[in-house]
Parts: structure tokens; sequence; C-alpha cells
């Protein structure tokens, strides 16, 4: 008897927490089954090996339920019970009877059906084989503009049983919408451009390449706005126009401002890590690093950055090397004159673990120091772990502490798919060679 047979598994508070596309909602399910998501499509699979015989052997049949939420910006009523479009998720439907909704805090409504597979081959074998039946139970939930509809189905010629129904059921009365449900990405980049035409309606503004916008001259890429959206949609206009603003004071730059001479702003230049694979559209001066990662140069406004371009570095007539080492004898000088706050786990003598106190731009890039990597290795030895999920943020473990290890890894590669200005899911090792990728990670 597997787990999820036995009547004394564990209750749904103590199952894991699972999260929707763009925060959402949140859902719970037990550690056996497996949560693949894409998009707005979520999956929930039993873990090869841990099914039941009722619900038949291989990874096709493993499938328990499948999630899909989308943003509905019709204006249809609300309260109207009306099946779904079933065209697409069961097709060729023979029977459809509605159910009671399903206990909970959300509204629903629920289906159930069957209907005949679809027979390939020859017209003739199409003609006389028996199309065979499957059955299926359909959920959707609605709130507000957001819709959420759950399916699962039985095996061809098979009932559904009463075992899947029931963890389907129990899973589904986890379900919690966020307070605020973030806006999906175009919805999002239509009110991007709403704030900034009423703001600044002297200036043109238009959707641009990718996921971005044109103001004026300039292109300002949303992706992490974006993400710091997703973790406080209340804070939009505080989120974005701040961004907006500062392309606006770009513009308004004299010639000189904007190409200014290499000795005036030699003393603010530091050294900025992002992820490689990031669009190199404009022109940044970068440098490969390791995991995944480059290193730019910015100049430092006080309140905000920009980035050193190929441009400038050609009107200063420097090196790439030369830029590099002003970068870092500033981030140096940047270090003393703003001290770190860590916290740390376990002993001040043997620490297992530290983390930055505060979020700072410059956090990560203080890991370009070899003298920091050295201060490092005389608190936790020779080698030690180091997670970087994104700018602002970095933690250090210890390579003695295997188990804890692999609890940032997880947690590193959360906090990466979620947070702004993401760096890189994978782990690195610092020694006395320097950083380099920690490649003792079972993917």
């Amino acid at each position: 008897m597997t787990s999820h047979e036995n009547s004394e598994a564990p209750s749904p508070g103590a199952w894991k927490l699972c999260r929707g596309p763009a925060n959402w909602f949140t859902f719970r399910c037990p550690e056996e089954i497996e949560v693949h998501q894409n998009q707005t499509l979520i999956e929930l699979r039993w873990t090869p090996g841990l099914m039941s015989s009722a619900e038949g052997s291989g990874q096709e049949k493993s499938l328990l339920l499948s999630l899909v939420a989308w943003w509905d910006e019709s204006d249809s009523g609300e309260n109207r019970r009306q099946p779904p479009d079933l065209g697409l998720l069961f097709p060729q439907v023979v029977s459809l009877q509605p159910q009671p909704s399903l206990k909970g805090n959300l509204q629903n409504d629920v289906w159930t059906g069957q209907s005949r597979r679809p027979l390939t081959g020859c017209w003739l074998a199409r003609v006389f084989r028996k199309r065979p039946r499957y059955q299926w139970k359909l959920w959707t939930f609605r709130h507000g503009r957001l819709m959420i509809v759950a399916t699962t189905q039985s095996t061809d010629r098979q009932s559904l049983t009463r075992e899947q129904v029931v963890i389907c059921e129990r899973l589904l009365q986890t379900l919690e919408i966020a307070d605020r449900p973030a806006w999906p990405p175009d919805i999002f980049l239509k009110h991007v451009l709403e704030l900034a035409r009423h703001h600044f309606p002297l200036l043109q503004s238009s959707v641009a390449r990718g996921f971005s916008v044109r103001l004026g001259h300039s292109e300002i890429g949303l992706s992490n706005f974006y993400r710091r959206y997703l973790q406080q949609p209340e804070e939009f206009r505080r989120i974005m126009l701040p961004g907006l603003t500062s392309m606006v004071r770009l513009q308004e730059l004299s010639p000189r401002q904007l190409m200014p001479e290499f000795a005036e702003i030699r003393t603010r230049l530091l050294p900025m890590l992002s992820p490689e694979s990031e669009t190199k559209q404009d022109e940044r001066v970068r440098q490969s690093w390791v995991g995944g990662l480059s290193i730019g140069y910015v100049i430092d406004e006080d309140d905000s950055y920009r980035y050193v371009h190929r441009a400038m570095l050609d009107t200063w007539n420097i090196t790439v090397d030369k830029l590099h080492s002003a970068a870092l004898e500033n981030l140096r000088s940047y270090s003393e004159e703003h001290p770190l706050e860590v916290t740390v786990v376990g002993e001040e003598s043997a620490p297992k673990m530290m983390m930055p106190l505060n979020p700072d731009a410059y956090n990560c890039s203080r890991l370009l120091d070899p003298g920091f990597h050295a201060r490092l290795r005389g608190l936790f030895g020779p080698q030690l772990i180091l997670g970087l999920p994104n700018r602002d943020f970095f933690v250090i473990v210890s390579l003695h502490e295997p188990e804890l290890i692999e609890q940032i890894r997880s947690q590193v590669r959360e906090d990466h798919a979620v947070m702004h200005h993401p760096l890189t899911r994978s782990l690195l090792l610092i020694s006395a060679d320097g950083v380099s990728e920690y490649l003792d990670e079972v993917e």
C-alpha cells in the first residue's frame, strides 16, 4: 500500500506548498506527487514507482491532475453556471453532468462526463473499430478575472477510481487565491503604457521589441520590474514610476553628461553581475565569468546606476582590463564605506551559513573581490559554497554541511525563479583558485 492509500496519511496542512503562475494562487500536495509547470499549465504526476495498481503503470498513465489558469478579460457574468468549452479539453464528449460544488472558500462549478478516444489508422479500421471511452471530472474556479480549470481523467475503458477523485478533491480544497492577483505580462505591459502616457504625455510611448516599452528615444526592459511586481502587486506605481522617470531624466542629459570624460566618473565605476543569457541589445561592456554569469560595469548615480557601453569605452580609449581594475578598486572603497551586515548560522568559530542582512544592488558584486574571498575562507575553511539567486542577495554555506547545501540548492532555485534581477540557479565554489561552478550537483 502506497502512502496516498493510507488512511493515516499526513493532513493537507503538512503537504508541500506549491505556487501557481504569477503567484496567482497556492495549493498543497503530498511529497510523492511531482509538480511540473509550464507557463499557465500545471501537471501533477505520481512519482514513478509509487502508483497504486488501480492507476495502472507507466509514465503516460501517471498523470493525476492538470491545472490551467488564465486572466479572463471578457465582461461575461461571473455568476452564470455554464459548462466550459470542452472542444479542446475533452473532444467527442458523450455525456456531461453537473455535480455538487466542492466544499471550500472558493466559488466553483463541477462537471463529470465521458468522451470517446479518437481513432487512428486507415479509414476502414476507423469505421469498424469501437472507439474506447474514458471518464473525466472537471472543476472551474473563478476569482475576479482569474480563471482556474482543473481536470482529471481515467484510462481507456475505465471509470475514475474513488481514490483518484478523493485525492484530487483534497488537493483542490487547499487552493488559496492571492488577495490581489497580479496581472499577466500582457496586461502589465498595457498598464505600464497607460502610466507612461499619463505622466509623460509629451513623449511618444509604444511597445518595443521583447518585453519592453519605448518612451521617447529610449527603451526599457520590463522583466525585472515585473518580477518585483509579482511579489507586491499592490505596489505597481511605486515599482514602475521611478523606472520611467529615470528614462525621462536620462533623455534630458546633455551630450557631455551622456558621454562624460573618464576622469570625471572614474571613482564612480563599479562592477555588476548579470546573467550571460541576458539580452545584449544595448551594447553593454561585459566579460564572461562563471556559472552562466557575466561582469558588467556601471556608473553609480547615488539613487540609481547606468551601464558603461562600448561607445564610452571607445571614446575613453581604454581597455576592458583598465575599466575592470578601476571598478574593482572602487568596489573595495565602497565595501569599506558600506560594511556588510550579515546573519550567521552556527558557532562564531565554525559558521555553517551566512547571508547579507539587508538587500543592496552591489551585494553580489563584492564576491568579485579576491580580498573578500580570503576573509570568507578564513571563516568557513579552504572551500565554501556560494548561492547567488539574485543581484541583491547571496548565501554562503560550509562545504562540510551536505544536508544544508541541498536545502540551499533547492531554495536558490526557487528564489531564482521569482526574484527580480535574477543571477544563477547554480551553486558556485570559492577556493584558493577563485570562483568556479560547484559541479557536485544531481539534476
